[in-house]
């Protein structure tokens, strides 16, 4: 591995530099009051990708097995010794998981809906800007591969620093200011409030205890620069800890996400940080410490919670080791840039005969945007859902050399399509879920990232 650590820290910068590369993904931690967001990555240049096309739905039952052996032959062929003191993701494979994808992870599910775009696209990077967003430094890192079974070549990895340098020294063109978008509800919509009483049904008929349903908006499609700009847009209103622009051969993704999905370190120690509850920040002091007061004691928000919390304990068990699965902390009030959320932690520790791979495996798609029982509720949403969700409620992230790995959840996430960009949001019905309070809950986190959408008609 060669580096090069710079004094300097501005990952917007770099990123307007390299946003039209294909394959550019960046793993941006925009909220940097959030005690997960240290470090954020932009990775450039892979050196190999794989696409997982929708056709893999309808193939060999055996497709995220062979996907999943390609991935960690990339990952094992190159596990190393690590920078002393250096950045958490030296390198290694990341990408992203679209919910459409689920069927390959669970084999009874499968979906009414044909997927308009990829199921998931990784690629192997050698190539990293990392940007210590505490320390104020960005370490410049690449291994030299020529392609995925080449050795480490220093001359090459050499000239890919320094033609990285000389990039970020001429610095982008001027500000290009984003589109607007007009968001609107598609012709055939969801009636939200109605889906939320047929949710409370199935409910009361004891199929499940919980459904995450969703409603979505279209807008007109965008160029890479356009979304690009549009991302920058949106960092700026509602900075997020596991935010992230990746450029992708069927889609660019644009997310403002709150939420972890899995982490993992070299060592197996795995959290999980359940999002469950949600409350709009207000102006107001006083009356926004009524609001966190309310979310915090909200009976319905709460055993919310607490059920997806334990639907990922039950998720961790089958890949962590017998008893090392506890609940860490359990419903404490987290405040981000527009709103306060109820969060969760679960940890473990890894068996002994799993890998990333199985944990990821484990856990997808995350409980907090299913419900529970995960199967029966996955099936309950695509009855009710009218679109495939696309990459909504999917996942980005990485899975280093050293077998460590982090992806979030892809909510508040627009998913930037080659005819049209979208934008979904929900939230997680109970027996307790009041129709018109769940519609309005889905429309403030869909107006977070889609200001001026339009909203639905009001009955009554």
């Amino acid at each position: 591995m060669r580096y090069v650590i710079l004094d300097t820290c501005d990952p917007v910068r770099a990123a307007r530099q390299f946003c039209q590369d294909r394959g550019m993904l960046w793993l941006d931690s925009a909220d940097e009051r959030h005690p997960a967001a240290r470090w954020s990555y932009l990775c450039l240049q892979p050196v190999a990708t794989l696409t997982v096309p929708g056709s893999d739905l309808s193939g060999e039952d055996d497709a995220f097995q062979r996907r999943a052996a390609d991935i960690r032959t990339w990952i094992r062929g190159r596990q190393r010794t690590r920078i002393p003191g250096g950045p958490p993701f030296q390198g290694g494979v990341a990408g992203y998981v679209a919910y459409d994808a689920a069927p390959l992870f669970l084999d009874r599910f499968r979906s009414r809906h044909a997927p308009r775009s990829d199921l998931a696209e990784f690629s192997l990077y050698d190539t990293v800007l990392a940007f210590d967003l505490s320390g104020g430094k960005t370490w410049v890192m690449s291994l030299g591969l020529a392609c995925a079974e080449a050795a480490e070549a220093d001359d090459l990895a050499d000239a890919r620093i320094t033609a990285i340098l000389a990039r970020l020294e001429t610095g982008p063109d001027g500000n290009v200011s984003p589109p607007a978008l007009h968001w609107t509800r598609p012709p055939v919509a969801i009636d939200y409030a109605a889906s939320v009483e047929r949710t409370r049904s199935w409910i009361l008929d004891g199929d499940i205890y919980q459904a995450n349903i969703a409603q979505n908006w279209g807008a007109q499609a965008c160029d890479v620069t356009d979304a690009f700009a549009n991302y920058l847009d949106l960092r700026q209103r509602t900075p997020a800890p596991f935010a992230v622009f990746g450029h992708f051969a069927g889609r660019c993704l644009a997310s403002a996400s709150p939420e972890r999905l899995i982490s993992a370190d070299a060592e197996g120690r795995v959290i999980a940080e359940p999002i469950k509850g949600t409350a709009r920040r207000l102006p107001d002091e006083e009356e926004d410490l009524r609001a966190r007061q309310a979310l915090e004691a909200s009976e319905k928000d709460r055993a919310e919670n607490i059920m997806i919390t334990d639907l990922l304990r039950n998720d961790l068990s089958m890949v962590c080791r017998p008893d090392s699965v506890k609940v860490t902390s359990l419903c404490r009030l987290e405040t981000f840039s527009n709103l306060h959320h109820l969060v969760s932690t679960i940890e473990g520790q890894l068996s002994d005969d799993r890998d990333g791979v199985d944990l990821f495996a484990a856990v997808f798609p995350g409980g907090s945007i299913t419900g529970a029982p995960k199967l029966r509720a996955m099936e309950i949403i695509d009855e009710m859902e009218l679109r495939p969700r696309g990459a909504y409620c999917g996942a980005v992230g990485y899975v280093g050399f050293d077998g460590a790995l982090d992806f979030n959840i892809l909510i508040r996430t627009i998913d930037h399509l080659p005819e049209e960009s979208v934008v979904m949001a929900g939230g997680g019905i109970t027996l307790m879920s009041d129709p018109a309070d769940e519609l309005s809950e889905s429309e403030l986190k869909a107006e977070r990232i889609a200001p001026g959408l339009e909203k639905a008609e009001r009955r009554g």
